[in-house]
């Protein structure tokens, strides 16, 4: 759903962030629709989970307003942002190691508002991540990255989030397990949840986002549709990798450095 065809779910207005005396998010404005899947791109230290720990409430905003379903939430402590519906699946997944999955999803799932929709959500998620159905019982710290990512979306999940936050959900990952998260993340959203996405990987993010936002040192630097931020010559050298000449010839990163050697050499 675009934008503009109803009031933003989440608006973020000016927005600053750090840590102590030191500002890392420095006066961003981002909006979610209603529905919509929205990514924040960015390198290594680019402020994106800053960003977004922000959003959710575990750094306070030093200024600007954050906006959810229409109530200015920028004071709100993180536990209540659950139970208003903002949902984190957090950088490096953080699960309880030593609880079981199903401990784990019960804990998700225990704001107030979430509680009467508990055996609703467990089939949810365990329909869209089986594995996590054939390991109730086992210790979530002796599962693999993958199936604690899982664990960790799964978890977000059980809080009947209004707004999904996923940090990084392919770190660490195999890339045979991202495919499988992203192909999870695409279902999400085909229920209609509203999500924000921050991802390193820039081509899985936007295969899943409708719209992106790019941060550089804390800014915004960059914004358009999924469209717009794969076809960016910008996108495609930063965070790609590849980019297509005048003949629309795919050029790799690894060929443009040879071919800058190759022109070294030749003017030696």
């Amino acid at each position: 759903m675009s934008p503009a065809a109803s009031p933003p779910v989440l608006e973020l207005q000016g927005g600053f962030t750090g840590y102590g005396d030191s500002v890392v998010v420095n006066d961003v404005s981002i909006s979610v629709g209603q529905g919509e899947v929205v990514c924040l791109l960015g390198a290594n230290g680019a402020g994106k989970t800053t960003l977004m720990r922000a959003i959710t409430g575990l750094l306070p905003l030093m200024q600007g307003r954050l906006v959810f379903r229409g109530e200015d939430i920028s004071k709100m402590p993180a536990h209540d942002r659950v139970r208003a519906g903002i949902c984190l699946s957090p950088e490096g997944r953080q699960v309880f190691p030593e609880l079981t999955v199903m401990e784990n999803l019960v804990l998700g799932g225990f704001n107030k508002r979430a509680r009467e929709f508990r055996q609703r959500n467990l089939d949810r998620v365990f329909d869209l991540f089986p594995r996590l159905s054939e390991r109730k019982t086992q210790a979530a710290g002796l599962m693999s990255g993958g199936e604690q990512q899982m664990l960790a979306i799964a978890r977000a999940l059980m809080g009947e989030p209004k707004l999904l936050a996923l940090d990084e959900p392919s770190l660490g990952l195999a890339p045979k397990i991202v495919l499988t998260v992203f192909d999870a993340i695409k279902t999400i959203a085909q229920s209609g949840i509203t999500i924000l996405l921050v991802e390193q990987n820039t081509r899985a993010a936007l295969t899943v986002a409708e719209r992106g936002y790019v941060l550089s040192a804390g800014k915004i630097v960059h914004e358009g549709s999924a469209r717009e931020l794969m076809q960016s010559e910008m996108i495609q050298k930063a965070f790609i990798g590849a980019i297509y000449d005048g003949d629309k010839k795919r050029v790799t990163r690894r060929e443009r450095r040879l071919a800058a050697l190759a022109g070294k050499a030749d003017h030696a």
